[in-house]
């Protein structure tokens, strides 16, 4: 049974891949993004599909703050990118 959620006004969908689920989460510009991982239940996918909007979320607000702090000199741009490659592999590995 295909389930649905809406998580902080953004609509996460699951979608049946043969016995198995994905999510789909439908972004405020309208864009659609599916999963690429497939789960065992609809109920999983929706979890995985929160934790990815959570992941993503928290990677947008660092990389405007650390933009910020780069702009005013205060961090070099190496460092910009060394954190914001550090933050994706360590969110991104799960």
């Amino acid at each position: 049974m295909k389930k649905s959620d809406d998580y902080y006004g953004i609509p996460i969908a699951t979608t049946q891949v043969g016995d198995r689920w994905k999510w789909q989460v439908t972004l405020p510009v309208g864009a659609t993004i599916t999963s690429n991982k497939v789960y065992d239940s609809a109920s999983k996918a929706l979890t995985e599909g929160r934790e990815w909007i959570n992941i993503e979320t928290a990677l947008q607000a660092l990389n405007a703050c650390l933009s910020e702090l780069y702009k005013e000199g205060v961090i070099h741009r190496s460092e910009y990118c060394n954190l914001m490659d550090s933050s994706i592999k360590t969110t991104r590995r799960r």
